[in-house]
């Protein structure tokens, strides 16, 4: 227990921390390296019923985001730079908390309350960098993997519907995470699939509509569509001529990108190319999840309110990893969701292997050459 004392007070110190460096990079620094007055931008063009993509910061970094996601930071623009800035931190802490709660909640293993400074603090550790990066620049990533772990979590708790409107969520933060709901279908999960689309509707389309009205709603839609949407299907190099948004998020040779556009262009691939090979690398993973997926089916029946068995929670996080992948941009902050497949990793190692030199060994090295024992 006394770890886990240290593990918690070492958290607040840096939650602390981060929080005051937060506020400062917003409110008070010279120059403002934050997406925080991007939020309050889009808020105001709302108000003044303009052009979502035509709002700004004063570094001239612009709002890229689904219109929906614009209509909750209308509260934003009613307080301070600072107190919006703050109160935007604790909500993104939350959501990484929670985030971390509903991963070690798969597990339910009481012996795992003895061990939080592992279960929850390796994945910290790992992620750090990443999280903090997210955090003090005041990116929505945060509550975007909170929406996709929610996914998961809410599946596995029997609860189709309210997993369905999480993917939803995600979706309309970021839109990549639409890609998850290939885990659903591959799993014959229909009401999940559904209740995504159903979400996707409401939040993304009627209840907009309600309070700008329908035509203004589609035509913020369309103009996502034509500012982001289409410029991040061209290939790099038609990008660079054809967007003013190409330094600020379009450009995939920036070193924070990861996604395996990014790590073909590295490599010198032809732009031309890239879309090509990308597509039939995410096809080719997906056929392996598929099949991953029906051996499952086939060797482990998974009822409702039943947690995940290690297959299928590996099978979820890879398809978290294959969402991050697959896309054009997928800045390193984006990389947070992995709090999920580490969690998970970390506490089936905690489960599985009892003697303690094993399971540091094993946190150590990790599986890839070695089996883990079974009970």
């Amino acid at each position: 227990m006394r770890a886990n004392r240290v593990f918690y007070f070492l958290i607040i110190l840096c939650i602390i921390g981060f929080g005051v460096s937060t506020v400062d990079r917003a409110a008070w620094s010279v120059v403002q390296r934050t997406d925080f007055t991007v939020y309050t931008a889009a808020g105001r063009a709302i108000l003044d019923h303009t052009d979502l993509y035509q709002a700004q910061n004063v570094r001239g970094w612009r709002y890229v985001y689904p219109p929906a996601f614009a209509i909750l930071m209308i509260p934003l623009t009613h307080v301070s730079i600072a107190l919006g800035a703050l109160i935007w931190y604790v909500l993104a802490t939350m959501s990484i908390g929670a985030s971390i709660w509903m991963s070690a909640r798969l597990l339910q293993d009481s012996h795992l309350n003895q061990k939080h400074y592992l279960l929850y603090g390796l994945p910290l550790l790992g992620l750090s960098v990443l999280l903090a990066s997210g955090e003090m620049r005041c990116q929505a990533s945060p509550f975007m993997f909170f929406f996709m772990i929610a996914t998961f979590y809410f599946h596995f708790k029997g609860q189709p519907i309210v997993s369905g409107f999480s993917l939803a969520a995600a979706t309309l933060i970021k839109v990549f995470p639409i890609t998850l709901i290939m885990y659903f279908v591959l799993r014959r999960q229909w009401r999940n699939v559904c209740a995504t689309v159903l979400g996707l509707l409401i939040l993304g389309l009627v209840l907009p509509s309600m309070y700008w009205g329908w035509q203004f709603n589609l035509d913020q839609i369309w103009r996502w569509l034509e500012v982001v949407g289409q410029p991040a299907m061209m290939s790099n190099t038609d990008r660079a001529g054809l967007t003013t948004l190409y330094e600020q998020l379009l450009n995939t040779t920036k070193p924070r990108n990861q996604s395996l556009e990014s790590l073909f262009l590295s490599w010198n691939v032809s732009a031309s190319f890239i879309h090509i090979l990308v597509g039939g690398c995410a096809f080719l993973m997906l056929i392996v999840m598929g099949l991953s997926a029906r051996h499952i089916k086939e060797n482990r029946k998974i009822a409702h309110n039943r947690l995940p068995s290690l297959e299928e929670g590996l099978l979820c996080s890879t398809f978290i990893i294959w969402s991050l992948l697959i896309t054009p941009i997928a800045e390193t902050h984006y990389f947070g969701a992995l709090l999920l497949p580490l969690i998970l990793l970390i506490g089936y190692v905690i489960q599985r292997v009892p003697d303690v030199t094993d399971q540091r060994y094993y946190l150590r090295v990790g599986w890839d050459s070695c089996e883990i024992p079974q009970n």
